[in-house]
């Protein structure tokens, strides 16, 4: 078999790569999941289910349980940053650049600042386990 553009002979490794591209599922959706499915399903909480393996995603502005009342919600914001993102890029986050006024950016910071104090006493418990 030749390609009709170049003319060179199609075979061996690349014949390979095509056939398994082909058989990959179509991806129908803008959210895949790990498993390998093509697309999670969106419930009216706004929650993504995988219909295949039945994981789920729940988007950072549904309510949750353990976020307080007490915080605003750049302040929670700030705290998932800080508990789980770069903590060596603090000022590129993109959910801070949501954050326009001052007191939201303050509340933001000092959710920073408590994730990340939350993310250093995990690492500390699991080093003394």
């Amino acid at each position: 078999m030749r390609c009709d553009e170049c003319g060179d002979i199609l075979g061996g490794a690349l014949l390979e790569t095509l056939g398994r591209i082909v058989s990959l599922p179509d991806a129908s959706g803008d959210h895949a999941c790990e498993c390998g499915h093509p697309e999670m399903r969106r419930l009216p909480d706004g929650v993504y289910r995988c219909p295949a393996c039945g994981s789920e995603v729940t988007p950072i502005t549904a309510p949750v349980s353990w976020k307080s009342p007490e915080h605003t919600e750049a302040y929670w914001s700030g705290w998932l940053d800080g508990s789980y993102g770069d903590p060596n890029k603090f000022t590129h986050h993109r959910r801070l650049a949501k954050w326009d006024g001052a007191a939201d950016r303050l509340d933001y910071y000092r959710g920073h600042r408590a994730g990340y104090e939350a993310r250093l006493k995990k690492v500390t418990l699991v080093e003394a386990s």
